[in-house]
């Protein structure tokens, strides 16, 4: 609008006018119209929702020269209670001035640009025979709030933060090449401070590769809401299959471990996670035993040794005690554990010390700086105090202090054990009872019996608090599950049991969910349009080729063999690279397209890859052009992610575990496999030359036994 010649000013544009509701996004009508595959799903939902940053922007920003194969796209979110959109659609933008955001950049990685053409997640997820895909795409919610995030470009020479748009460093000069910004981007994908970070390939199958909730720094997002939006996505975009390797650790404790015991799946199980792959063999019936295995133990089985009572039983015994339900197995115990744990959370019944910032919980994952022993008879010394004063008499954290140093010595040992000294439960069924003083405010600590503490908690007297059950959870995970610490405890039969199903559960990571399990067979959207998978087959194909998985195309009702063999060569040349010059020659058993709908939209295309051999051999699979043969005795097929080793003569990958070598040491020089051993002849050593190691490895009754020689 012109007034007077002049044009007028054109309203301020509000920040948070395209925010959308984190907790609703998408909602569940967004999605009705984007009922194709991925590839074209991404593209739609991308032009619709997001924003694509001019260059120089990637992660957060790159010239020209650099930002050609990577393109982002921006989503704004709100994440406050006052972005709720107007009504049930979540699309909506929201209308909050005040409401703290985040945001969803989605990087567009051209594959055949990329530094890193193959990918890792695959060879090692199952899918190292599929062929390299055209496009990857990673959704990343940034942590822009933590120090150590790498968003900042250094100089390689003398580590001085260079902007983004300079060719040079300003400090020394050095010439910041297209090649060190691509490098630095790359970077920016693997960066371990994001919030969320998700691949998923064009043809559909998607890694998830980190969540960081309020653990890992995020400010307003828990681990659950980050899961919850992620799934939504993906159910949106029509995902077909997403991997995840499940490595997070709670308090020191494997959380796979824990919460496979506590509610018979991973954390990602309540997202639909199942068993994907499993490591050294363990196959998805060996893994389902081994939690069943664990869950049903009776708690009377450690009650069974006939010698004076242990402080894991005394531990037991207190929560089987102070439940109003009966405890049985030990999957109960740690669900009532679990349960006491967030009851204390949510209604915050802990004590912390005045003098740290800290919860003892945080403090507990903390490399100590003095050994196990150390503060075992610094523990003892102020226990001998809290006896000798006896009675119903507290003593002040400063009294019990002086009373201890004399034989202790360290004063910051002391500090240190009396964080943690509070709910302790000694060998003689008594508990360090410890409170805060209203009218001194100084910590207290006092010996309560066991049984006095039990009835306190029965008659709600007492309450048991957050970093008392979350020690003693951490204390029998360490005592009855963790192959490492566990318990040197009675019968035997019971703690090899134990020993076996926790490393089986352990020796699982990776989780899949099957989106495509409830789209396989999805009807049309609408009557004229037909919905059909694709699979296809190459003549005069190699011998160890692997054909892709099938891809969706959609056809219009009337459709021909021929438009179906026009657009099942548009879906694999956009997908793939190798297919970039796809000829489909042949749909096998059918000549009018009416007959498919038959056969519940699959069909076989036959046809050719023109595109030379060196292209179809260098793309044709995610795993690279690396020819391995894994034959382990544990039963390993295929990399599994785990460290390996290959036989010296015939070249053959077996773990270094099967091997008998343990994981902190180092692999031998030379490696000799059993069935090569007869073989070979041990070369010659000029005197005073150091002699290598050699391993050579026999198998007896199924397992195999390492032997270093000289």
């Amino acid at each position: 609008m012109v007034v007077n010649g002049r044009p007028v000013k054109r309203a301020k544009r509000r920040v948070t006018a395209d925010l959308y509701d984190f907790f609703s996004f998408p909602s569940d009508g967004a999605s009705e119209d984007l009922d194709g595959p991925f590839r074209s799903n991404v593209q739609v939902f991308l032009s619709r929702h997001a924003r694509l940053l001019p260059p120089p922007s990637i992660l957060p920003s790159l010239p020209p020269p650099a930002s050609g194969h990577l393109l982002t796209w921006r989503l704004g979110f709100g994440v406050g209670d006052s972005v709720a959109g107007d009504g049930d659609d979540s699309l909506s933008p929201s209308r909050s001035d005040t409401a703290p955001t985040v945001e969803l950049d989605v990087v567009e990685e051209d594959v055949p640009r990329s530094k890193s053409v193959y990918c890792d997640q695959c060879r090692v997820g199952g899918w190292s025979g599929h062929p390299v895909c055209r496009k990857r795409y990673h959704f990343i919610i940034r942590n822009t709030a933590n120090p150590f995030s790498t968003c900042n470009l250094k100089c390689p020479c003398c580590g001085a933060l260079v902007q983004r748009m300079d060719s040079r460093c300003n400090s020394c000069n050095y010439e910041i090449t297209a090649e060190i910004l691509e490098d630095w981007a790359h970077h920016q994908l693997e960066d371990p401070t994001h919030l969320l970070h998700g691949l998923v390939h064009s043809n559909g199958y998607g890694h998830l590769l980190r969540v960081n909730g309020r653990d890992g720094g995020s400010r307003y997002l828990t681990g659950s809401d980050i899961m919850g939006f992620w799934d939504r996505l993906c159910k949106m975009l029509r995902v077909r299959k997403v991997t995840v390797m499940d490595i997070s650790k709670k308090h020191g404790m494997e959380y796979r471990l824990l919460n496979g015991v506590t509610v018979g799946q991973s954390w990602y199980g309540r997202w639909g996670y199942k068993f994907g792959t499993g490591s050294f063999g363990v196959t998805a019936i060996a893994y389902q035993e081994a939690l069943d295995t664990l869950a049903n133990l009776p708690l009377s089985l450690f009650s069974l040794a006939r010698s004076e009572r242990t402080s894991l039983q005394n531990t037991i015994a207190l929560y089987c005690s102070i439940s109003d339900k009966q405890l049985l197995t030990l999957r109960d115990l740690f669900r009532y554990m679990s349960h006491l744990l967030h009851e204390a959370r949510d209604h915050a019944h802990y004590i912390a010390s005045p003098n740290s910032k800290l919860p003892w919980s945080a403090i507990q994952g903390v490399l100590s700086a003095w050994s196990k022993q150390e503060v075992e008879r610094a523990e003892e010394v102020m226990l001998k105090v809290l006896r000798a004063v006896g009675g119903s008499h507290w003593v002040t954290w400063r009294a019990l202090r002086g009373s201890a140093i004399g034989s202790v010595g360290s004063p910051e040992l002391l500090d240190y054990c009396l964080k943690g000294l509070g709910g302790k439960l000694t060998d003689d069924r008594m508990v360090v009872q410890s409170r805060c003083n209203a009218d001194t405010n100084a910590i207290e600590f006092r010996l309560e019996s066991l049984e006095v503490l039990v009835a306190d908690v029965q008659r709600g007297v007492l309450k048991l608090s957050f970093d008392h059950v979350l020690r003693d959870l951490k204390s029998l995970y360490d005592s009855i599950l963790d192959p490492v610490n566990m318990l040197q405890f009675r019968p035997k039969a019971l703690r090899e049991t134990i020993l076996r199903s926790a490393t089986k559960i352990l020796d699982c990571k990776h989780f899949v969910k099957h989106y495509d399990e409830s789209l396989t067979h999805l009807p049309p959207s609408t009557p004229q349009l037909l919905h059909i998978w694709c699979n296809v087959e190459l003549f005069d194909e190699p011998p160890d080729y692997i054909n892709p998985p099938p891809e969706l195309v959609i056809l219009s009702a009337n459709a021909t063999a021929t438009d179906l063999k026009l657009q099942a060569a548009k879906a694999f040349r956009e997908t793939y690279i190798a297919f970039q010059r796809y000829q489909p020659e042949q749909v096998v058993g059918y000549n009018e397209i009416n007959r498919i709908v038959d056969t519940k939209g699959a069909v076989l295309i036959r046809g050719r890859c023109l595109a030379g051999e060196g292209k179809l051999d260098r793309f044709r699979m995610e795993r690279g052009t690396e020819s391995w043969v894994v034959d382990c005795p544990c039963g390993a097929g295929d990399d599994d992610g785990e460290r390996m080793m290959a036989c010296d003569i015939c070249g053959v990958w077996q773990h270094t575990r099967c091997a008998g070598i343990n994981d902190l040491e180092r692999v031998p020089d030379k490696f000799i496999c059993v069935k090569c051993t007869g073989c070979c002849i041990a070369p010659s050593h000029k005197p005073g030359a150091e002699k290598k190691k050699v391993l050579k490895v026999t198998i007896s009754n199924g397992r195999c036994n390492g032997l270093l020689t000289s």
